[in-house]
């Protein structure tokens, strides 16, 4: 890690080329793996120099890629970006004690320990801030650090003595080697403004640094302005790709979150709606149809009370404590014969064995394949379960529901002398049920779409099950079977 940040340190150190002399690039990188090697050697006396030196470099990194709780991908990249940039400012001037000492021959005393302060002050401000939580410090210490830079190569121009360097190979301004720094700092926050930075810090560092070696300005100025430019372009690039990507992460994830509620709210509502449609429909509707001159009946009665009731717990909210429940098979059987003596004593209600359920449907001339295959998959699986589980509370009432719409629908449009029964098979994983009558039948295909009896609180209901099914049945003059059932998923 420690050689890693080093090489990352020093390529961000060179953004200029000494088109006439080399400047000092092979003493800088000789300066860079002795300390390199130095570092990564240390530990303590004694320590295993294999394991202890793997674990100190997982911490570090650990503390130095670590980001703040509640960073988003573009801040995390923004925060560990200011983090080393910040570690480069503060770590030039001991790396390039050498070249600070040169440059002091040319300038007046103060210039080079204000030169220092400016350079470790904000890099130091910022290196700090970069372990604080929210972002807020960036885009003033991103300033920060780009008005010191610009400020102290300004003041070498008060400071110059007004002769060059006796030896035009040495450097004349010691900042010259990070110039490209502050506007990758900038680029960070505001990638726009850095490149303005970028052109005025390059031409004013090597304007100070050709004028402190040769005493004025060659030709070779603007060459070196736009390799230098060029060069830590590229550095610059990265940042800001680097920013953006991460932006569009984030982006991408709130996108995605705000599809994903919107979703549930528009299942949430449609399920909603369909509980309402249903309630309407079923308790509502039906007990002002099934109103009829003459005396009082008992099952209208109790019917009506029955919607009110549940109107009222809709208002309140759920009050049913143990709603998901299991319910065993006695008292399933139970709730299917009360609920169909609430709605009329013209239909027998018979709990049947699976096999008896297939042959009467095949007598009717009313059984399929597909009904077949669910009353054999019932009868299959009571036989490897065994001891009955007991069915989700759910699945009760939506099965009661959904056969309490089809007896009603017999008692609206089916005429009163004509056969009709409900046949049930209930096996442990489970339940199957035929509503029949013999009545005069409809056309299936003619039903208009919509119509809340048959999709809503038939079909509708059952498809809101995991594992349950429903599948209307008629023929014109043959009379109608309404299939429901449901299988443990």
């Amino acid at each position: 890690m420690t050689r890693m940040t080093g090489s990352v340190v020093a390529m961000m150190a060179r953004p200029t080329y000494d088109l006439e002399h080399g400047g000092e690039s092979g003493r800088w990188d000789e300066a860079m793996s002795v300390v390199g090697d130095v570092v990564v050697a240390s530990g303590d006396p004694g320590a295993d120099p294999t394991d202890k030196v793997t674990s100190r470099r997982r911490r570090i990194a650990d503390q130095l890629f670590a980001a703040e709780p509640g960073d988003d991908d573009r801040a995390r990249v923004q925060r560990i970006g200011a983090r080393f940039l910040g570690a480069g400012f503060v770590g030039y001037p001991f790396v390039t004690a050498g070249n600070i000492a040169q440059s002091a021959q040319v300038v007046a005393f103060w210039w080079v320990p204000l030169g220092v302060l400016l350079s470790i002050g904000p890099g130091l401000l910022l290196f700090a801030s970069s372990f604080r939580s929210g972002m807020a410090w960036l885009r003033p210490l991103a300033l920060l650090c780009a008005g010191s830079y610009l400020l102290a190569i300004a003041l070498w121009f008060m400071a110059w003595s007004g002769e060059p360097l006796a030896d035009a190979d040495q450097i004349a301004v010691w900042m010259l080697a990070f110039c490209g720094m502050p506007s990758m700092v900038l680029a960070l926050t505001l990638p726009r403004l850095s490149v303005v930075n970028l052109v005025m810090t390059t031409a004013l560092a090597n304007t100070a640094q050709q004028v402190g070696r040769f005493g004025h300005v060659n030709s070779d100025l603007v060459l070196e302005v736009v390799w230098s430019s060029a060069f830590t372009s590229v550095f610059m690039a990265v940042v800001v790709v680097a920013v953006r990507t991460g932006q569009t992460l984030d982006s991408t994830r709130e996108g995605a979150y705000r599809k994903a509620a919107a979703a549930a709210a528009a299942a949430a509502r449609d399920a909603e709606q369909a509980r309402f449609d249903a309630l309407i429909h079923d308790r509502v509707i039906a007990s002002l149809l099934a109103v009829r001159a003459g005396g009082a009946d008992r099952r209208l009665m109790v019917q009506a009370r029955s919607a009110l009731s549940e109107l009222d717990q809709l208002a309140q909210g759920p009050a049913v404590p143990d709603r998901h429940g299991p319910v065993d098979r006695d008292e399933a059987a139970r709730r299917i014969r009360s609920a169909a003596t609430d709605i009329t004593d013209r239909v027998d209600v018979e709990i049947m064995s699976d096999a008896e359920v297939v042959a009467l449907l095949d007598a009717a001339g009313t059984a399929d394949d597909d009904a077949d295959g669910v009353v054999d998959a019932a009868a299959a699986t009571a036989t490897a379960r065994g001891p009955d589980q007991g069915y989700p509370a759910d699945v009760v009432g939506a099965v009661v529901e959904a056969m309490s719409e089809a007896l009603r629908n017999v008692v609206r449009h089916v005429e009163h002398d004509a056969p009709c029964a409900v046949l049930v098979a209930l096996a442990p994983d489970s339940v199957s049920m035929a509503v029949m009558d013999d009545g005069a039948g409809f056309d299936t295909a003619g039903i208009p779409a919509g119509r809340l009896g048959i999709d809503v609180s038939i079909r509708g209901r059952m498809a809101q099950l995991d594992g349950g099914w429903a599948d209307v049945r008629s023929t014109v003059g043959r009379g109608t079977t309404v299939q429901i059932g449901w299988e443990r998923p």
